[in-house]
């Protein structure tokens, strides 16, 4: 666990770090980015980068929570305008899986990170995703809990919030998808569809 900066100049000073972590993976790439490199393009010694972060790993992952923070604020902005209640389930997933791949592709660091997702500390910014469609997701059904009952809901969500951020960042990772993104997306929609509708006699 990394050290809080309790000061206002350290946590200036972390927020740097973060940044330039961004800027030299968008540059260098992962494997040629070295705490050496950041804590130069933030303007602090190496020493100053280890008081508030062990290693390299440390850095990205707190560069993950800061992009995953950023990407459910374009949410957040994008829903927000959305009556999504009135929406059939997969005309939401759509949506949502369509602002996703957007938001993703709107900076370069993003899809840098995607190529390296499998040696990237992503678990505990994951978790933070998933609980944020979690959410989502079950103010929707709150709106629907009469007239579109789904049983054993909590764990299908968790199985298709998983697997639809896994199969969207397997396939944005790729720089030579085999299918086309419209197919992917269909397939996606199809599969939350289903899986969320409800059984028969309920």
């Amino acid at each position: 666990m990394r050290k809080k900066p309790q000061q206002q100049r350290s946590k200036e000073m972390v927020e740097q770090l973060i940044t330039a972590t961004g800027e030299e993976l968008s540059e260098r790439g992962l494997d040629y980015t070295t705490t050496n490199h950041i804590a130069e393009r933030a303007g602090v010694s190496v020493g100053s980068l280890y008081q508030y972060f062990p290693d390299k790993d440390a850095l990205i992952e707190a560069l993950l929570e800061r992009m995953i923070h950023e990407i459910t604020r374009t949410f957040n902005r994008r829903l927000g305008g959305q009556d999504l209640g009135q929406m059939e389930i997969g005309e939401l997933a759509r949506l949502v899986i369509g602002v996703g791949l957007a938001a993703l592709r709107s900076n370069p660091l993003y899809v840098e990170l995607l190529r390296n997702w499998h040696r990237l500390p992503v678990m505990g910014p994951l978790d933070q995703l998933e609980q944020y469609f979690m959410t989502v997701m079950r103010l929707y059904f709150v709106e629907h809990v009469q007239s579109y009952p789904v049983r054993n809901l909590q764990a299908k969500l968790y199985v298709l919030i998983n697997s639809t951020l896994f199969t969207l960042a397997r396939y944005l990772g790729q720089d030579s998808p085999v299918l086309r993104e419209e197919a992917v997306i269909d397939a996606l929609v199809e599969m939350i569809g289903s899986t969320l509708a409800p059984e028969a006699g309920q």
